[in-house]
């Protein structure tokens, strides 16, 4: 009885050391063997290892691709950027390579309005531009440009919805944001990590909005159409953006 019992509690024990052993494993090998799935059907490596009448050398099966350009070069593209977003959506992450720009896919020749004065655009709009203005269409989507920390997601007057992040003696701000904020406070960042989208021009359901159009729908802080003004402050002092952007 007695030996029976300690078999029993030696089973117990070794079943809860496998339990925490395998626990924290279980994501990476549910992700890994999904990627290996989704290998193997853009690769057939399955069906090669099958053991079927027609046998086929995989070094033969590897040529027949290549040789009758079944998979360019933009379908593997294609397939290894859907395994990206595949895991982008399970970590909630997205990383943009070679972001050295505060908003994707713009440039210096999209910016429409640049730092120092200049002639207010709208009303509430000032004449000293602290930032620069990079036009984009809603939805556009914003990075951070350094690692740093997450230390505003909400209205900001005149710039409407605004993202801010610190990095040492920098902070840099993303006003005219959508609502819907990606990142939240507190949150650490990577450079080139997806932190919000261009805003709507117009928004609802802020109290107090003094923000106009012509027609007189209430809008996104003191601005005229999409885009993003991006403003830099090294050390609490506002710099020229383009002075640190490549």
């Amino acid at each position: 009885m007695i030996k029976k019992q300690a078999k029993n509690f030696l089973k117990r024990k070794i079943k809860t050391a496998i339990i925490l052993v395998l626990k924290p494993l279980i994501v990476p090998i549910i992700i890994i063997s999904i990627i290996f799935l989704l290998v193997c059907y853009i690769t057939d490596i399955l069906y090669l290892g099958d053991k079927h009448k027609d046998k086929v050398d995989m070094k033969e099966e590897v040529k027949y691709y290549y040789a009758d350009e079944e998979y360019t070069e933009e379908d593997s593209k294609t397939f290894f950027e859907s395994v990206a977003d595949f895991l982008d959506s399970i970590f909630g992450v997205e990383i943009i390579g070679n972001a050295d720009w505060p908003v994707v896919g713009k440039g210096k020749g999209d910016i429409t309005s640049y730092y120092g004065y200049r002639k207010a655009p709208t009303s509430g709009a000032s004449t000293y531009h602290s930032g620069i203005d990079i036009a984009a269409p809603e939805g556009t989507k914003l990075v951070a440009i350094l690692d740093g920390k997450v230390t505003r997601t909400s209205w900001g007057g005149a710039g409407g919805y605004t993202i801010t992040i610190e990095s040492g003696e920098y902070s840099f701000s993303y006003c005219h944001s959508d609502p819907n904020f990606i990142v939240k406070v507190g949150d650490e960042v990577k450079k080139g990590q997806v932190i919000g989208k261009v805003g709507p021009k117009n928004v609802y359901g802020v109290p107090g909005n003094p923000y106009k159009d012509a027609q007189g729908n209430p809008t996104n802080g003191a601005t005229t159409g999409c885009h993003c003004h991006f403003t830099v402050k090294k050390n609490g002092e506002t710099i020229d953006p383009l002075s640190i952007l490549k």
